[in-house]
């Protein structure tokens, strides 16, 4: 009969903000002054500026504490003033920028201003539907307090609905939160109160009176007593035990100083005179309540909540009394009355649902709106990542491009530099070496034209002029033969020759230009068959031609130099073995040796182009040559080319 109004003066209790309780605390003088002015005029429209100032200053000190009471100060302005857009437009807000600033108690403050406002003006479907946004925020933020705060306004709302067991279920679910983690914020005391009712409505008087018991227990103020023992006699009366719930109602009159409202109390001494017959009394108190319903019953728009019930209570009592005319004409207007606020709470309805749906449809489309601002956003950094892909590319591309480049510049200037070098030393060793053979040459032809000829000296002249233009002739021949080689891109000829013919005609050909002392040995691995290869008959020879020349100038005269073969067990490549038995090859200079200009004795005539010369020849064919680690009693050099 009288939830709407105990639901309001609820909601309105409950949802003080907690910066009034903490603004004033080791603050600033300043902005607690203003807070304190604002919060004295909330319904004056200077303390929007005051409020406006109050941020600004606040913000200035690096203060979002008291910003947030600020903006909270301007919602409280639109709530008490009845504007409800401007309410939801600062309410959003001021939850933006608490969400901003990690401020969660003053964001769900505000939003309890919202839920307020829609039970104030009994849009009780609008409230609970705020309510169950609310608590499903708090649960994804686990802001506790709040969690149980809105397990508390939706049983106020189910109660208000007459929905008592959702009612129950919800207190109950706001004290386990409360107990588990012992919210100081939240009054557990008040919560089992509410059970306590609930369960007396229901006539379940045994949980009513634990409720009661509980609560009891968990006072935080001493006049909190008064509120527990109004249920009490309440339930007393309930239960019909009208002796001892007179008793209890006598001593709160008497001693709760104004505590407990008179409403309260003769709503008990209602149901009292009522269990004891008393209806005289009943009727007094009954038209006492109607006389000061019907002074305020437009005020909240309300008033029909406890209005009409207590005209069914005035009808039935004049009824007891006999005056059946006077109970028809109530029962009568009570109908009337029922009906129009059937009608009229069916209409509030609609209008309720209609705006949820248009809440639904502008939380979906600002929804979809910032889906699609994402999407946008995902493609210019799609777009962004693409081009800055693209450039990273292109920079690696120019980068690499640039890097061989420069690598080959590199290559380019050292070969550069290594061709000069290799002009220096090559003019420096050409010149030593031609003079020394142009010197015996002209020395000895100027003796020889002066002696007789009959004279031997002068044939062992001749013999010696013969001998350095030979040597002039072959010095010549190898650096020609090198400019060839490395200036000619036309692959060389190739033809069938067989092996132990080329190898002999070397040995022949040396031994026709400079008579050997040294025994040249030949072994063939022809198993009585000379192999046939497929090569330039001409650069082979040169090259074993010189790879004989070097070993008669070092080995032991004595024990002679070895030329052999051997063909690779799939026949693809041959492999010449020229060796010595000289002092060998410093392992050091194994590579060094086959190097233009090298030689590993100055003293030594020749410019040390021969081995150069070799492998020049050979890499030619499609082949190398290399000194053989393996060989020990002097140097065998090893030539490797291709069958075919």
């Amino acid at each position: 009969m009288k939830n709407a109004l105990l639901l309001l003066a609820i909601l309105i209790a409950s949802a003080l903000p907690a910066a009034a309780q903490s603004a004033a605390d080791g603050l600033d003088t300043t902005l607690v002054a203003y807070y304190r002015w604002c919060n004295r005029h909330k319904q004056d429209p200077e303390m929007l500026l005051k409020a406006d100032t109050m941020f600004r200053l606040a913000g200035e000190r690096q203060n979002p504490r008291m910003q947030s009471v600020a903006l909270c100060l301007k919602t409280d302005y639109y709530y008490y003033t009845g504007n409800l857009d401007s309410l939801k437009v600062w309410v959003a807000r001021t939850q933006q920028f608490t969400r901003e600033h990690d401020q969660l108690t003053h964001y769900y403050f505000v939003w309890t201003r919202l839920i307020t406002y829609y039970s104030k003006y009994s849009k009780y479907t609008l409230a609970q539907y705020e309510l169950e946004r609310f608590r499903d925020q708090a649960i994804r933020d686990d802001y506790k307090p709040a969690i149980a705060e809105a397990y508390k306004q939706l049983g106020h709302i189910y109660r208000t609905k007459s929905l008592y067991d959702t009612a129950i279920e919800s207190y109950a679910k706001s004290i386990g939160m409360v107990e588990r983690n012992n919210l100081k914020e939240v009054d557990a005391s008040y919560l089992y109160l509410q059970l306590a009712e609930l369960y007396t409505l229901q006539q379940k008087y045994d949980k009513a009176e634990e409720a009661l018991r509980m609560s009891e227990k968990r006072i935080l103020l001493p006049e909190h007593i008064w509120r527990t023992r109004i249920s009490r006699a309440n339930l007393a009366a309930m239960q019909g035990d009208f002796e001892s719930a007179e008793e209890q109602v006598r001593e709160i009159r008497e001693k709760s100083g104004g505590y407990v409202s008179e409403n309260k109390i003769e709503e008990i001494e209602l149901t009292i005179y009522k269990g004891t017959r008393n209806f005289q009394k009943a009727l007094e108190i009954v038209n006492k309540q109607l006389a000061n319903y019907e002074m305020t019953k437009d005020s909240l728009g309300s008033s029909h909540y406890f209005y009409i019930p207590m005209l069914a209570s005035r009808a039935s009592l004049l009824y007891e009394t006999g005056s059946y005319k006077a109970a028809a004409e109530d029962l009568s207007r009570q109908a009337a009355l029922a009906r129009q606020k059937y009608e009229s709470d069916n209409q509030e309805m609609l209008n309720e649902f209609a705006t949820l749906f248009d809440v639904e449809r502008h939380d979906r489309e600002k929804v979809e709106a910032r889906q699609q601002a994402q999407a946008e956003r995902l493609r210019r950094a799609r777009l962004f990542e693409t081009g800055l892909g693209v450039i990273l590319l292109l920079a690696t591309a120019f980068i690499v491009i640039l890097t061989r480049l420069n690598r080959g510049l590199a290559r380019a200037k050292r070969a550069a530099e290594e061709s000069s070098r290799m002009k220096g030393v090559f003019i420096r060793n050409i010149t030593h070496e031609i003079n020394t053979p142009l010197n015996a040459i002209v020395g000895f032809a100027e003796l020889a034209s002066t002696t007789p000829d009959d004279e031997p000296e002068r044939s062992s002249y001749i013999d010696i002029i013969r001998e350095n233009s030979g040597y002039l002739q072959k010095l010549i021949d190898d650096v020609l033969y090198i400019a060839d080689i490395e200036s000619s891109e036309a692959p060389p000829s190739r033809a069938a020759v067989e092996v132990d013919t080329c190898c002999r005609r070397c040995i022949d050909e040396l031994s026709k230009h400079a008579p050997l002392a040294t025994e040249i040995r030949f072994a063939s691995d022809g198993e009585g068959r000379s192999p046939r290869i497929r090569t330039s008959c001409l650069l082979l020879g040169k090259a074993l031609t010189e790879l004989l020349r070097n070993a008669v100038r070092f080995t032991d005269p004595k024990q002679g130099v070895g030329l052999s073969y051997s063909l690779s067990e799939d026949g693809r490549s041959i492999t010449f073995a020229v060796e010595d038995a000289g002092p060998g090859v410093p392992e050091g200079e194994r590579e060094h040796i086959f190097e233009r200009f090298v030689k590993l004795d100055s003293f030594n005539q020749g410019l040390g182009l021969g081995l150069a010369v070799c492998r020049l020849i050979a890499r030619t064919l499609g082949g190398d040559v290399r000194l053989d680690p393996d060989f020990t009693r002097g140097a065998r050099f090893l030539l490797t080319i291709p069958t075919e």
